[in-house]
């Protein structure tokens, strides 16, 4: 008998020291996977072993983690006035409420590592959460009766924390006759025509005036560059390639280019695109790169899709070409069907033609805002995407609102990429002239 028990005690030991010795290798080798509690949500999953980002150096309570969230999150929710911030419950009158739901915290609606009971949102709430705090809204908006409270969210009608294009103020007056139609184009970009306005003295670099020959194909780049808005700009060789340096890796890059794009180089690290490069994540999440396998992406990618993304990514180091960037650039990657089918959309062609009626992949998921009369491109590619009814700025350019937001909420006509007319009619605007009949009435 104790032969057996000191054989037990023998596995025991050694079982203890492989889990110990797995633990510590995970440790040191900066590889968390083993402490992940599950898969997290589309928004974090790239930067899922940037563990302490989150939850501190100690896995620290909640209110480090509701830091933690607004350490990325306020600004956005800033712009967009968020409809729900959390000084809205901080009315003891809604201490009741708070106790069967406390909206104060980020965490209570967005649980990660809970795949099984996670939204497309990256909610873990149940649809009809909007009951506890709205279960009047039957006797206040006669309109509402016959609505299910899971289906506040749906496309076209509410959004938690923005409401600033579903309000119903906005579509009202986006529905009045005097209101001037769409332009039927987006804003001209004017960044470069600006700065030469602002730098009169800056004269343009031809091939001539390269200040830097130090590899075989110096004439195939210097060629490039000269065509580019950099030539244009006066910005030579030796402004990026300091000390006469070549090789760069994906965060040497970044703050390359964003010596003079800062604005570009905020937005892009803000997205998914570039948040891996993010310097605002902890140390141990130092990624000298922003490479990401295809495979590990959530949407569809070609198997032959760069890893690395970084701004030459899509721009090319030496010929800043921005029809490539609008287009091919996101279709060397993207393999889901929405991506697939934008060739075959009336957008293409248009944008293929050179009409200034055409959109492509940049216009709308990257959109062209105006800041003191410069256009400029958001290289925040997750700024108006979730939830798509944010890109109502970007089609009201060409469309009429009820046809726009009809198009939005249309998940076939989203995923098929607008190669179809969505339907003439949205409800949510059926309930807007009903009450608009209603008050007029009176």
């Amino acid at each position: 008998m104790k032969k057996l028990q000191f054989k037990f005690w023998h596995y025991g030991v050694l079982i203890t020291l492989l889990i110990g010795a797995v633990i510590a290798y995970n440790l040191e080798a900066s590889d968390k996977t083993f402490f992940l509690g599950g898969a997290t949500s589309h928004g974090h999953h790239q930067i899922e072993l940037a563990c302490t980002s989150c939850h501190g150096d100690g896995f620290a309570g909640q209110d480090f983690m509701q830091q933690a969230c607004l350490n990325c999150h306020a600004d956005e929710l800033a712009t967009a006035n968020d409809s729900h911030p959390g000084k809205k419950f901080l009315d003891p009158r809604n201490a009741p409420l708070l106790a069967k739901l406390d909206a104060r915290r980020c965490v209570t609606c967005h649980t990660e590592h809970k795949p099984e009971i996670t939204g497309a949102m990256g909610v873990t709430l149940a649809g009809d959460f909007c009951f506890h705090c709205h279960r009047d809204i039957a006797s206040d908006r006669p309109s509402h009766r016959d609505l299910d409270f899971a289906t506040c969210a749906s496309a076209g009608c509410h959004n938690y924390h923005d409401n600033r294009y579903l309000y119903e103020d906005f579509l009202t007056r986006q529905l009045h006759p005097s209101l001037p139609a769409p332009v039927n184009h987006l804003p001209v970009r004017n960044s470069l025509a600006k700065w030469r306005e602002e730098n009169p003295d800056k004269t343009p670099l031809t091939g001539s005036d390269a200040d830097l020959h130090t590899q075989a194909d110096t004439a195939n780049i210097i060629a490039a560059w000269s065509d580019s808005s950099h030539a244009l700009a006066a910005v030579n060789c030796s402004d990026c390639h300091q000390e006469g340096k070549v090789q760069f890796n994906s965060a040497e890059i970044l703050t390359q280019c964003g010596q003079c794009h800062s604005q570009q180089e905020l937005a892009f690290t803000a997205g998914k695109h570039g948040m891996r490069l993010s310097a605002s994540l902890p140390g141990d999440f130092s990624l000298n790169n922003g490479n990401i396998s295809p495979a590990k992406a959530t949407l569809p990618m070609k198997a032959d899709a760069p890893g690395e993304l970084s701004c030459v990514s899509c721009h090319g180091p030496h010929k800043t070409d921005t029809r490539y960037a609008a287009v091919e650039a996101c279709l060397g990657c993207h393999d889901d069907e929405h991506s697939l089918a934008y060739r075959q959309s009336a957008h293409f062609r248009q944008w293929r033609d050179n009409s200034p009626d055409g959109v492509s992949c940049a216009n709308c998921h990257l959109p062209r805002e105006t800041h003191k009369e410069r256009v400029t491109v958001n290289h925040n590619q997750n700024h108006n995407l979730r939830p798509n009814e944010k890109m109502l700025p970007v089609c009201l350019s060409c469309h009429e609102i009820e046809f726009a937001v009809s198009a939005l909420a249309n998940k076939p006509l989203v995923r098929g990429n607008f190669t179809t007319t969505p339907p003439a009619n949205h409800d949510t605007f059926q309930l807007i002239r009903d009450r608009i009949a209603r008050i007029r009435s009176n």
